[in-house]
């Protein structure tokens, strides 16, 4: 084997060492989702579900633009100093630093701004919860440091913080905010609300995610570089901001597509529509999840690559599995899914086809979004451009039709934008590096799935609610 073999096998055997890490946690994530969900659906109600949507949709969007790219630019900068397997190695205090510190100074700037404009642009039943700005810097520095920790291609500390930390502290903090902080009395005389004690465990299961990401950031890393302490430097972080500045406007672009919807909806609709929404994109996110099981290891892999032919063989294979994969998420909820809702209480059914038209748009963006980081690596001011259409395209989509129905709307709006971005990416990476992504093999798999599906809905009542009967 030669040289260009044995190192397209060593990033297949990285490859799956990750994704087996990552689907390991998923399954541990995902079922502490489902309880949680179930928990807040029926214990909480339906309409703190949706405030709980509101709140995390504003501030998990500030807080991806405070990370500012640095998911993805950090990993560039240390392969490009460091690359795995190197000798003499660099220490790569200097930009783990100068990334910390930036993310820090961009979250004080948004905080300082949203506390000016905190009881003017927010929804009243917020009103004394502005502890939740707590929450973006730390988002943002558990972003930088479990990206660090990514440099080796390990995933295990990631996985571990995001996968076990955040969602099983925050059930165990929901449940716990029920019973022992709902209600409370403060000495101000202010009542705790079950709305506001729903935040709290939220940005309580932030803090010891972000405490848990920086204790593993600095075991990773003391082994590593006798000098990993390093005072960050002003034209160091100037810099890093400069250079990250296209891909935090992605970046940002990208997690938006998934929150613009929820607070546009919000606008329009009650809390009843946003709360049902917020559970079908929760749901959805099982499917847009099974990317995720890659792109950790695939970003270090184009990063550090010079051959667009790996490239494109990694992409060919690990886009038709992802299709393939979200197809059979989208199938088993077809013929689940109705039941699943009618357990999480009352007003929950009726988002079965809230959530099959959310699947539909992960299904695009999931199955093609790894195309965009070739894009990233190699022409970083292209993607920006596609995602700020895409995502007008979604505004003026989502607040047309949310107005009009729902949270239904909302979702045909999302799903069509993610259609419009999915098409981008193919025709760009074929255009730009002459990488076919898309084949006849997408075509065999989408119709095994609609003759499945054609097979069912005799049967099955979910088609009923959709409006259809078979095809």
């Amino acid at each position: 084997m030669d040289s260009e073999g044995q190192l397209l096998a060593g990033e297949k055997r990285a490859l799956r060492r990750g994704a087996w890490q990552i689907l390991t946690g998923s399954g541990s994530r995902m079922f502490a989702r489902v309880l949680l969900i179930t928990f807040v659906a029926r214990v909480y109600g339906i309409d703190d579900f949706g405030r709980l949507g509101e709140a995390v949709a504003m501030l998990e969007l500030l807080a991806a633009f405070a990370t500012f790219g640095l998911t993805k630019t950090l990993l560039g900068n240390l392969g490009a100093m460091t690359p795995p397997g190197t000798s003499p190695v660099i220490d790569p205090g200097k930009h783990i630093f100068d990334a910390l510190a930036l993310v820090t100074a961009v979250s004080a700037v948004i905080m300082a701004v949203l506390w000016a404009v905190w009881p003017y642009v927010l929804p009243s039943s917020l009103s004394g919860s502005q502890f939740l700005m707590l929450g973006i810097p730390l988002i943002a520095l558990t972003e930088v440091a479990t990206t660090a920790t990514r440099h080796f291609r390990t995933v295990l500390w990631d996985t571990l913080v995001k996968a076990v930390v955040k969602p099983w502290s925050f059930l165990l903090l929901g449940i716990l905010s029920y019973f022992a902080v709902r209600g409370f009395t403060m000495p101000s005389g202010h009542i705790i609300t079950s709305e506001q004690a729903l935040l709290i465990a939220y940005v309580g299961s932030l803090l010891l995610s972000a405490i848990i990401a920086l204790l593993a950031m600095g075991k990773s890393y003391s082994q590593q570089s006798p000098r990993l302490l390093r005072v960050p430097t002003f034209a160091g972080v100037f810099g890093l901001a400069r250079s990250s500045w296209p891909i935090a406007l992605n970046e940002t672009g990208v997690f938006a597509f998934r929150r613009a919807d929820i607070l546009l909806l919000a606008a329009v609709a009650s809390p009843t529509a946003t709360g049902i929404y917020y559970l079908a994109q929760q749901i959805g996110t099982v499917a847009g999840k099974v990317r995720h099981l890659y792109e950790p290891m695939l970003a270090p892999i184009i990063a550090q690559s010079r051959s667009l032919e790996t490239i494109g063989e990694h992409l060919r294979r690990l886009t038709l599995f992802i299709f393939a994969i979200q197809m059979a998420v989208i199938s088993v909820f077809v013929i689940f899914g109705g039941s699943v809702l009618e357990l999480l209480g009352t007003g929950f059914a009726a988002g079965i086809t809230v959530v099959i038209v959310i699947l539909i748009g992960e299904l695009m963006e999931g199955s093609f979004g790894l195309a965009e980081l070739v894009m990233v690596y190699r022409d970083p001011a292209l993607p920006p451009r596609q995602v700020v259409f895409t995502l007008a395209l979604e505004i003026l989509l989502v607040w047309y039709l949310a107005a009009s129905y729902g949270a239904l709307g909302a979702a045909i709006g999302f799903a069509a934008s993610m259609t419009a971005l999915a098409a981008m990416r193919i025709f760009m990476v074929r255009r730009l590096y002459g990488l076919r992504i898309l084949g006849l093999k997408h075509l065999a798999i989408l119709s095994a799935a609609a003759a499945i599906w054609l097979v069912a809905s005799p049967f099955l009542p979910v088609f009923a609610n959709l409006g259809i009967s078979g095809f």
